[in-house]
């Protein structure tokens, strides 16, 4: 089986993540890709405050319906602070004799090198770099490794961090991510101060 590992805050998630992780999926020819909110992320500050199973439910709430896709509990339901290595060794041992791509955004992919055994990691699992808007979509430093892909994925301009701050402004984000998603935001109070 081919994996794709897809990590995020998914601070709320939105049609930007959810079309590139189909496209990705497709282009790829992935069987399922694996979507993993962040506890709290190592690398950024969580912007609104708002705990992991929150996100967590937003992020299965707007796959529910996509077979292809599923939500793990893997790094919120992990102690202290969660490595992407320590994912992908979890996720390895979860799915025996799968391949695994982990899918970065562009931006990372110029950190990578400072991440947590970045070697170990690309002996594991292939990055499959994700082009972001305004973000610097040339290809990344190579690791001495093979298994580096770069999608051609559309630069969709949503961001989480658009959609907070139209909520704190009463704004509509209607059409920017999934209703259940938006009703869930509504229902619980989300990203309102």
């Amino acid at each position: 089986m081919k994996l794709g590992i897809f990590g995020g805050t998914f601070n709320p998630i939105h049609y930007g993540h959810l079309i590139n992780a189909e496209i990705i999926r497709s282009d790829f020819d992935l069987d399922r890709i694996i979507l993993v909110p962040a506890k709290y992320p190592v690398h950024k500050k969580l912007d609104g405050d708002v705990p992991p199973d929150h996100r967590y439910a937003m992020t299965a709430l707007a796959v529910s319906s996509t077979r292809e896709f599923e939500v793990s509990r893997i790094e919120i339901d992990r102690e202290g602070p969660s490595y992407t290595i320590t994912t992908v060794d979890d996720i390895q041992a979860l799915h025996t004799g799968s391949e695994l791509y982990l899918i970065i955004g562009s931006d990372a992919v110029h950190e990578f090198a400072t991440w947590r055994e970045p070697d170990r990691m690309l002996k594991h699992a292939s990055l499959i770099v994700m082009r972001r808007p305004g973000g610097n979509n040339r290809p990344g430093p190579v690791f001495g490794s093979n298994n580096i892909y770069y999608a051609e994925n559309p630069l969709i301009e949503i961001s989480s961090s658009c959609i907070r701050d139209r909520l704190r402004a009463g704004k509509t984000i209607k059409y920017l991510l999934p209703d259940a998603v938006i009703d869930y935001i509504q229902k619980k109070g989300l990203y309102s101060n």
